[in-house]
């Protein structure tokens, strides 16, 4: 929120340097960021919390500034005269959504000419950042900086069948705002129309069919109030925002409407001449009610830590327009002003004495605990992958989740349906949920070697969007990128695996995906009869130089079977013995069968399988190969016997020979 130091005096009285000004307005909460000379003044910007929109108007930092310098408030007066001629002549105006509308008021001036605004009006939106138009746009933006209240002025003559209807959207209609977009409206939008079309989206941009130009002789000046959350889902649905959605969205004052029109027509009559039609249009939903809370000062005193005197603390609360019902004993009765909504609580009263009595003189002493709370299984499983990842030397990167429409974006590892496409994207080259981590790791990886980082080890915890049967599903993945063979990142994922405390078994299956892994070098990895993951190295087509490996999990399966309970078993007391064996298959036999098979042995007192070689050659056959690995055996109360190694060692053998014609390999 930007403000001139001149246009505040103008309000308020204060004897402040800018830079006095700022520290004051920074130290009861509002932080004054930046100070800029501008010619003969000062613009002061100033960071309003997201909960004061009553401070996103000039009035508002005034009574502030009121409240914590002792200053006397003088808001400009609003009278004006009238013609004869009836509003109702002119214009007709119905509500259809009186929720997403509680308040709509119009009023219209006729016969007016459209020029510059005064140089006074110019040079102040100038110093804030503004642009100047024409009087009239100009002076709806000067009342909406002055007080907070957006308005919006039609030209009276394009508005079809001399109506005013607010309303949702229909099916198949669009718009093209005053900034030149066009957008799609959808039913579930708020829109104000005119007989015919919609000419403006509520509470957010005007349309560029109805807007002033030179040639305006008649207005319609509307200022209303729009439920925020509407205007929020709305604007960001279209990709506009506006000085007017950025208000509404985090409030109005409901009793600062008619007040904000009256001083708008005020300055129209003052700058741009014509009639002002009798009465106005005013539609609203019941009437604000009035909050009222009691104060203890019991109450303060003990979260404050200090006793503040009584009078000190009604002082303040006048000050900042609340108005005191009854003061009696220890309790302080008093009713909230309708642009205070952030006020409902007797909390919140403690809080604005304390502010405005200053944060300083309160002692810092403190009986508030603080109690940590346990971290959940999720977080447990982020946090172990990313130690166990970072301290590979791996770095963690976070990308977009809206991309491209490109072949390479539409990859698609987990189903078989298309990407989800949005309606209204903020940028036409990225309309789409992303399906895969992995597009943009490698999209990273090229942009690091186009700036001379040659190698590579990155990975992205985050969610992917997969299309459902009415929303889309979210599923959490772990992709991996890393300058690395097959073997190696195949291995870190196992590694992954027991250290996130997962015994299960995986099932390595040859896979295809030519966009982003090379042929023959990509495996699907299952277990438990579900769907891990997918790794392989990275396709020659997209045109690395070094030999890269990719891979994508199923972060939200690791969750699930992951197990940190701690298990324990004695130290064994009696030695192992090992065999180390090779034997000849056919080339399409995996380690994962073989190991899989000698699993299903149960052979006796085996306590592990390691492969360790693989051979081709000339004493091997054509279509064989020779894989290498280790039996380890041990029993837990004694030391076995060569003749019980041998009978386990035999059984393993015979089940490799039934079951995938495995030959011993002699020497």
């Amino acid at each position: 929120m930007k403000i001139t130091y001149n246009w505040l005096k103008e309000y308020v009285y204060f004897s402040l340097s800018p830079q006095e000004l700022a520290d004051r307005l920074t130290s009861v909460g509002l932080v004054v960021a930046d100070i800029k000379p501008v010619e003969d003044d000062f613009c002061l910007d100033i960071e309003v919390t997201s909960n004061r929109p009553d401070c996103l108007g000039i009035t508002g930092i005034a009574r502030e500034v009121a409240a914590a310098v002792g200053g006397s408030l003088h808001f400009p007066e609003t009278p004006f005269v009238t013609a004869n001629t009836e509003i109702s002549k002119f214009i007709d105006i119905a509500v259809e959504e009186p929720i997403l509308c509680p308040r709509y008021t119009a009023r219209v001036i006729r016969q007016i000419t459209v020029g510059p605004s005064p140089e006074w009006i110019q040079k102040r939106l100038k110093c804030i950042g503004l642009r100047p138009v024409n009087n009239i746009v100009d002076i709806t933006n000067y009342v909406m900086m002055e007080t907070g209240q957006p308005l919006h002025a039609f030209d009276l003559d394009k508005l079809t069948e001399q109506k005013i209807i607010v309303r949702k959207a229909r099916s198949g209609e669009e718009i093209v705002v005053i900034n030149g977009a066009r957008r799609a409206l959808f039913h579930d939008m708020l829109v104000i129309a005119d007989g015919r079309r919609p000419v403006a989206v509520a509470g957010i941009m005007g349309g560029k069919e109805t807007e002033v130009s030179e040639s305006t002789r008649n207005i319609l000046l509307e200022c209303a109030q729009f439920e925020p959350r509407q205007v929020r889902r709305t604007s960001r649905a279209l990709g506009i925002a506006s000085d007017s959605s950025y208000r509404f969205e985090r409030g109005t004052d409901p009793e600062g409407v008619d007040r904000a029109s009256q001083r708008a027509v005020k300055l129209v009559k003052d700058y741009a001449g014509g009639e002002i039609a009798d009465g106005a249009i005013d539609i609203r939903t019941g009437r604000h009610e009035t909050k009222k809370i009691t104060l203890r000062m019991e109450r303060l005193h003990k979260v404050l830590g200090v006793e503040i005197k009584r009078d000190v603390v009604i002082d303040i609360l006048k000050k900042l327009q609340f108005n005191i019902l009854n003061d009696i004993g220890n309790f302080i009765d008093l009713e909230v002003p309708s642009f205070r909504g952030d006020v409902y609580r007797e909390i919140d009263l403690i809080e604005e004495v304390a502010r405005i009595y200053g944060y300083n003189n309160i002692p810092t002493k403190t009986s508030i605990t603080v109690r940590g709370s346990a971290k959940n299984k999720y977080e447990i499983v982020e946090d172990t992958i990313r130690q166990f990842l970072t301290g590979l030397g791996f770095y963690e990167v976070k990308t977009f989740s809206i991309v491209d429409i490109s072949p390479l974006q539409s990859v698609n590892l987990w189903s078989d349906r298309v990407g989800i496409d949005i309606a209204n994207p903020l940028r036409q080259e990225e309309s789409r949920l992303r399906t895969s981590l992995l597009p943009s790791l490698i999209n990273t990886k090229r942009y690091n070697v186009a700036h001379g980082t040659e190698q590579v080890k990155i990975f992205e915890i985050a969610n992917i969007y997969l299309a459902g049967n009415k929303l889309p599903q979210e599923k959490t993945c772990l992709s991996i990128l890393a300058d690395t063979d097959f073997l190696t990142l195949k291995g870190i994922v196992e590694s992954l695996l027991l250290n996130l405390g997962i015994p299960l078994k995986q099932e390595w299956t040859g896979f295809n995906e030519s966009r982003l892994f090379m042929d023959k070098r990509a495996a699907s990895i299952q277990m438990d009869n579900t769907a891990l993951g997918y790794l392989g190295e990275a396709s020659r087509e997209l045109g690395f130089k070094t030999l890269s490996c990719l891979a994508e999990i199923d972060l939200n399966l690791l969750i699930e079977k992951s197990n940190f309970a701690k298990k324990y078993q004695n130290i064994p007391q009696h030695p192992p013995v090992f065999r180390d064996l090779a034997i000849i298959v056919d080339e399409e036999v995996t380690w994962s069968s073989i190991e899989k098979c000698i699993t299903e042995t149960k052979a006796a007192f085996l306590k592990e399988t390691n492969f360790f070689d693989v051979y081709r050659g000339k004493q091997i056959p054509a279509g064989k190969k020779s894989i290498a690995f280790n039996l380890c055996f041990q029993a837990p109360d004694r030391t076995l016997k060569s003749e019980e190694v041998d009978s386990a060692q035999q059984i393993i053998l015979d089940t490799l020979h039934k079951t995938l014609g495995a030959e011993l390999r002699k020497a």
